[in-house]
């Protein structure tokens, strides 16, 4: 009956790796009170982060979604959630990476999974193209790790 005693449970849980009892007692927690925002956050990552993949994990992420929206958290989530469909996936991650680029369009992390989704199916005309257009349009230059995936890129 204490949200508070089922989330310390369920921490008690994780730290010992037991997935399934530390979820259990997390959503028990979320049901006794519905108002803890971080711990819906908080199961969506514990699910994903430990490739569950029998609908539990879009069903959190898409309820922290609604809690949180616009999150680069909630986006990473649902980018690992598409990772793991693999080729049926692809569609879905390359909207997913749209609609975050159209949010965020100066963020290096997405613009650099962008351009890696385009390499990963061999669509090297169009990261290329990416990488030319985010460079006339925002100051990507500073960021390692965009200069790094340009190399790349213009390496293939």
């Amino acid at each position: 009956r204490d949200p508070k005693a089922h989330r310390f449970l369920g921490q008690i849980y994780e730290a010992e790796d037991n997935i399934e009892k530390a979820f259990g007692c997390y959503k028990r927690s979320v049901e006794l009170n519905p108002t803890q925002k971080d711990l819906v956050l908080k199961i969506a990552e514990l699910l994903c982060n430990n490739d569950i993949t029998d609908g539990r994990a879009k069903y959190w992420v898409d309820r922290a979604a609604k809690l949180f929206p616009g999150s680069p958290a909630i986006y990473r989530l649902k980018e690992q959630l598409l990772d793991c469909k693999g080729e049926d996936g692809w569609n879905q991650l390359f909207d997913l990476i749209q609609a975050e680029l159209y949010a965020r369009p100066d963020d290096v992390y997405i613009n650099i999974r962008l351009v890696a989704l385009y390499r990963s199916n061999n669509r090297l005309k169009d990261a290329v193209l990416h990488c030319q257009e985010a460079e006339k349009k925002i100051p990507l230059q500073s960021s390692l790790e965009w200069c790094s995936c340009v190399v790349e890129t213009f390496e293939v």
